[in-house]
């Protein structure tokens, strides 16, 4: 009997020992799988961690865009501010020139009305004081012939011709 235990002792111990190296073959291959999953695991994290930075960063460039866009956006409000308060300075100004050019316009009519009168002025002064200088020739010459003497003669080579005749 004690045989018969050793045997079955040694066959369950050799039964055993399959299992075991059966366990063993099983657990090199699940043993290379856990190193390949924490390679895995490391290179996942390593690049997890790049695009933590990465967010980080387009979180920063994000902020600094939106900044940037809220300047340029109140820049854009007081530029339209003043486009508008420079607008209605142009049409005001707009509205004096056109004030200007009508007060422009009749002063030029008045000044016409005017220049118009003091040549009429003038030309009767002329004629008046040539009219003058002749009385007073012909009495400090008596005898004097000035029929002939007009405002728009001149004398040309001793003769007494229109002025238009002198011009051409």
């Amino acid at each position: 009997m004690a045989q018969k235990a050793k045997e079955e002792a040694n066959k369950r111990l050799h039964e055993v020992s399959q299992a075991q190296a059966e366990l063993l073959n099983q657990v090199v291959p699940l043993r290379v799988k856990i190193v390949d999953l924490e390679e895995a695991v490391k290179t996942s994290e390593a690049q997890q961690k790049k695009l933590e930075n990465q967010c980080i960063d387009r979180e920063q460039t994000l902020g600094k865009t939106e900044a940037a866009l809220k300047e340029k956006t109140s820049e854009c409000s007081r530029l339209a501010a003043e486009n508008a308060t420079l607008q209605a300075k142009v049409q005001e100004l707009i509205s004096t020139l056109a004030s200007k050019d009508q007060e422009m316009a009749t002063q030029a009519a008045n000044f016409k009305v005017v220049e118009e009168k003091l040549i009429g002025e003038a030309a009767t002064g002329f004629t008046d004081g040539f009219a003058e200088a002749l009385v007073q020739a012909a009495y400090a010459n008596p005898g004097i012939d000035v029929s002939g003497c007009s405002p728009l003669n001149e004398v040309v080579d001793g003769k007494l011709v229109p002025l238009e005749a002198s011009e051409e």
